[in-house]
């Protein structure tokens, strides 16, 4: 493996305030809440809450997951896979992940090609994708795009252009929105073109790489791009696509990922909480799971550490929308506060975690070994604004799921 510089790839650990060397727990197996330090009448509680919301009619259906120190102490499916259809969420539903693409692929994949010596952090984009140095961007990293700071808008449609190559160069030469590294904004037109940078530099497709570094090694099998025909009767639909003309059922909801093939940087995974799960304990393990080793221990934990710390302020936490966009990042991941995050209130300091715009959700609190999975078939917000944004978590219930699992925890 190439060397780190440290200086790009500094975990900053003790901001994170977790021992460096927590307990492995190899593999997750289920177990009793009270094994763990968890009331079981309290999770019954977190239960019944996402019940009484689906018979309330705010979303279809869901699956929650709750494990703590390598045990799945509750994993219950609740309503239906597609709306107003006989068609029972089970366990092995497979959700539309959107944005959770960012952690489950595109960082991880990236900081993958990072420890193989394929990339470097310092690296600049246009290196691999040339167009990209248009309008003075020549000088923005790997880096910058991986923690959310490189100056790009949030997003740059071209839904009207078919030409998906043009697509790509048009989002390439994208103008900046501020300069590089002085601000957080979240941005789903830079992690797309992170997946570009990906693909250049492995020679493969972004699906190909995950499933043969990530989702294969870890025993992740449910999760894929573009699920096959085999795998869409397991799948749970988002709603209904005027562009489409169908309700949209194992296809990426976001029109403009859909129009790009599906495979993109900042959306587009389908996936389980069993999947996730596993994902969660790897990262929580310090990049292990299994007997297999995906990302080193130094580079696991600088992806959950707070890399923005020179250009986020806690000032920014002023709304739920405005903590998804500029409140501090790691690579990839979500950063726990104490006011507007999805994550609820409760979490520790040092917590992460990840967001997706159709209603999934999964947060890791590191210090107390816990975790817990959230995903819904809410769909995206219509329209994607503040408004938007806060109904929809309103209506999930995120903060209330991961606030009730916190307080079930009865040993501290």
């Amino acid at each position: 493996m190439a060397a780190l510089a440290p200086s790009v790839l500094s975990a900053r650990v003790a901001e994170a305030h977790a021992p460096m060397h927590a307990p492995v727990y190899d593999r997750l197996v289920p177990g009793r809440p009270e094994s763990v330090g968890l009331s079981s009448e309290r999770i019954e509680d977190v239960f019944a809450r996402i019940q009484r919301r689906v018979n309330d009619g705010l979303f279809p259906g869901a699956v929650a997951l709750i494990a703590r120190q390598g045990r799945i102490v509750g994993h219950r499916a609740f309503g239906t896979r597609v709306r107003g259809a006989h068609e029972p969420v089970t366990l092995d539903t497979l959700f539309d992940q959107l944005s959770i693409t960012k952690v489950l692929a595109t960082a991880t994949s990236a900081l993958i090609l990072v420890q193989d010596g394929v990339l470097r952090l310092h690296d600049r984009v246009a290196d691999f994708v040339p167009e990209f140095a248009a309008n003075g961007k020549r000088r923005i990293t790997v880096r910058d795009m991986l923690r959310y700071a490189a100056g790009l808008p949030m997003d740059a449609p071209f839904l009207e252009d078919p030409d998906d190559e043009r697509v790509w160069r048009r989002m390439a030469e994208s103008p900046l929105e501020y300069l590089p590294g002085t601000q957080v904004l979240y941005s789903d037109l830079t992690y797309r073109l992170v997946g570009r940078v990906i693909e250049v530099a492995a020679g493969v497709d972004l699906d190909t790489f995950a499933k043969e570094r990530i989702w294969g090694p870890l025993g992740m099998r449910d999760t894929t791009f573009n699920p096959s025909a085999a795998l869409i009767p397991r799948t749970a639909a988002t709603g209904y696509s005027e562009i489409r003309g169908r309700v949209v059922r194992g296809e990426v909801q976001d029109e403009q990922d859909y129009a790009l093939g599906g495979i993109v940087g900042c959306d587009g995974v389908f996936s389980t909480a069993i999947d996730m799960a596993v994902f969660c304990q790897m990262i929580l393990n310090g990049g292990r799971y299994g007997g297999v080793r995906v990302l080193s221990r130094q580079v696991a934990a600088a992806m959950v550490s707070n890399q923005t710390p020179e250009v986020s302020a806690a000032e920014t936490d002023v709304s739920p929308l405005s903590n998804l966009l500029s409140t501090p990042k790691g690579y990839g991941w979500e950063l726990a506060t104490r006011r507007f995050s999805s994550g609820g209130m409760r979490l520790s300091r040092g917590s992460y975690g990840k967001a997706g715009g159709a209603g999934t959700f999964m947060w890791i609190d590191r210090s107390r070994e816990l975790f817990g999975i959230l995903l819904t078939n809410h769909g995206l917000p219509n329209p994607f604004d503040e408004i938007g944004w806060s109904r929809m978590l309103d209506a999930v219930g995120t903060g209330e799921f991961f606030d009730g699992i916190i307080q079930a925890v009865v040993d501290e």
